[in-house]
């Protein structure tokens, strides 16, 4: 869509009683601009009065905060928040009575929402009592499926993948990832996986949200369900929609392209009258389309009268760096704002934790902050841990493999959680450490038992840590239940008993993933919205260059995460990759130094 865009900067003011979409780059100065415009209407608006507020809703908690600490003393009339957060502080905490009985929901127990959780004993008592059940057929009978461990491995799989998708008539369906719902077998001594068949999920689907209410039931809500309630609530009530409207006269996005569809029609449904909508974003940063983000929608969002900015500039990186970020872009040529030409960025080919002490070394030994694509090998540039054998989907190995029953599973499920806490309380995530261990022991009629449980083994967990570190995982899994819980069942000879031999703990502690990582290894995915000095990207294969040399930015959600990396950096910009042919060196060669470890 052809649109009429106005170029503004960081610094210029907009008019504040229109909805408006501000694209803008990487380093634009975008969450400046935002607080700026705050600021404005906070000192001119005549519609604030002493009780209403502007929402500011954005992506991360870490992005919440930065919004707050720019603001400063302006507080009091912002509600800076995540998206799950507002809603469930606006919409479901004092609505959702409403709605409990349609759904089932026990208000009373509701505390807050988490992220999804999958007990197996409501998975049984769901297809027993499924209206559908008497057409399940062999291979996928009711007892096949609850009691086989393969059918159930994949039924975990796909239970645990549900999400709410649109349909064309504006209602919201429940929907499984069918490429969760498998099994590993073994076949010629490959791992293969199979699938639970169509027939068997068409009819398991058709009553999903019976499914979700046996967790409602017990006040139990996931982050996708205040979304759910929420659009049900509004659509239902739609008096709650004049309520939020005549609180919140403002209402901004920011990382406007990272929302789902079902944040985008409540918005619409906000701003059709009275209140003003803006959306700041930038499509060529788009990359959660794992969680229903889609780049389009940022473009394709329509208000009435809605005005269109954009901000060329980049004040964040060197004259050198944006010449990379401009060959890369082609939509929005960048102004180079600072005018420093700074060091030429660097691709260096080898061993990616000796290509990272090569670019400190360059760097004058200052910080330097690696990126890389996934979780695990974050983690290996957490550890410096050379070429070892690595996987990044060992917990959920383990995960299967204890599937076989509830004794077994229940072991896995306090190993495991053990294993992370013990891993977020040494990146110095001590809440989230003490969280993840309370689950092991709360009990419902002493709420703080829990707490004071996890803190004790958590410590006894880090005063131990040398002991089991560098020793296998069947080392740290004695360690637990001679110590911490000795009801866990037994590891007798067999296919779990050989993985937790086999597997070291280093091994499963890299598949320890960080929800807001502060170290100086991360995912690029946790790196958004940040900014660095010194910026080292991990590519894992040269077929990764491929964002450099032949850039689809529409198109390619690889290419825009990897163009979110190397566009975080400000003075000094190093690529790492494994090997490079002649060809692809000669073409890079005019905007990098390449060199080799």
């Amino acid at each position: 869509m052809d649109m009429q865009m106005i170029s503004i900067n960081s610094d210029t003011l907009i008019p504040i009683e229109e909805h408006f979409r501000v694209s803008a780059g990487p380093g634009a100065g975008k969450t400046y601009w935002v607080v700026k415009h705050i600021k404005n209407i906070l000192h001119t608006s005549k519609r604030l009065k002493k009780t209403r507020k502007i929402a500011c809703i954005t992506y991360t908690n870490i992005a919440v905060e930065t919004i707050l600490k720019n603001l400063g003393t302006n507080t009091s009339q912002v509600e800076v928040s995540t998206i799950h957060s507002f809603l469930y502080k606006h919409i479901v905490k004092p609505y959702v009575s409403f709605l409990a009985a349609d759904y089932g929901l026990d208000v009373v127990e509701l505390d807050g929402h988490s992220d999804p959780v999958l007990h197996f004993k409501k998975v049984v008592e769901w297809i027993e009592n499924h209206p559908y059940a008497n057409e399940l057929k062999h291979p996928y009978t009711i007892n096949q499926l609850i009691k086989l461990d393969t059918n159930k491995s994949a039924l975990i799989g796909w239970l645990s993948s549900l999400s709410y998708k649109m349909d064309h008539y504006n209602n919201l369906k429940i929907i499984g990832d069918r490429e969760k719902a498998f099994y590993l077998v073994e076949n010629k001594g490959k791992i293969e996986r199979r699938y639970l068949n169509k027939k068997c999920l068409d009819i398991l689907e058709a009553d999903l949200l019976e499914y979700k209410k046996l967790y409602w039931q017990e006040g139990l809500i996931d982050h996708d369900d205040v979304l759910f309630f929420s659009y049900q609530l509004i659509k239902k009530y739609p008096f709650i929609l004049t309520i939020l409207r005549a609180k919140f006269p403002y209402f901004f996005v920011d990382e406007f392209q990272d929302t789902n569809p079902i944040q985008v029609a409540i918005l619409k449904l906000i701003g059709e009258k009275e209140t003003i909508i803006g959306i700041i974003g930038d499509e060529a940063q788009s990359i959660y389309s794992f969680q229903g983000a889609d780049p389009k929608q940022f473009r394709s969002f329509e208000l009435p009268h809605i005005v269109d900015y954009v901000i060329p500039d980049n004040r964040r990186s060197t004259n050198r760096i944006i010449d990379v970020l401009n060959k890369v872009r082609t939509n929005i040529k960048q102004n180079k704002i600072r005018n420093i030409d700074g060091e030429k960025p660097i691709i260096i080919i080898g061993d990616k934790v000796a290509a990272l002490r090569k670019a400190i070394e360059i760097s004058n030994n200052e910080p330097v902050y690696s990126l890389s694509r996934d979780n695990i090998t974050s983690n290996v540039m957490k550890k410096e841990i050379g070429e070892m054998y690595f996987n990044d989907k060992l917990i959920d190995e383990l995960s299967d493999i204890d599937k076989s029953s509830s004794s077994n599973h229940y072991r896995s499920k306090v190993v495991i959680s053990c294993l992370k806490a013990t891993e977020l309380a040494h990146e110095g995530k001590f809440k989230e450490a003490i969280k993840e261990l309370e689950q092991l022991f709360r009990e419902k009629n002493d709420k703080s038992k829990g707490k004071k449980e996890a803190l004790k083994y958590l410590c006894l967990l880090l005063k131990n840590y040398d002991e089991f570190k560098d020793k296998s995982f069947f080392d740290f899994y004695s360690f637990v239940k001679s110590k911490i819980k000795p009801e866990i069942s037994n590891l007798k000879s067999g296919a779990a008993k050989t993985f937790y031999e086999k597997h070291s703990y280093l091994q499963l502690a890299l598949c320890v993933n960080f929800n807001e990582d502060i170290s100086k290894d991360k995912t690029i995915h946790k790196a958004k919205g940040d900014e660095f000095n010194n910026v080292f990207v991990v590519l894992n294969n040269e077929k990764d260059l491929d964002f450099l040399l032949r850039p689809d930015l529409n198109g390619n959600e690889e290419h825009r995460i990897y163009y979110v990396a190397i566009s975080r950096a400000r003075e000094r910009l190093f690529i790492n990759i494994p090997s490079l042919s002649n060809n692809d060196l000669s073409i890079l060669e005019g905007l990098f130094n390449i060199i080799s470890v």
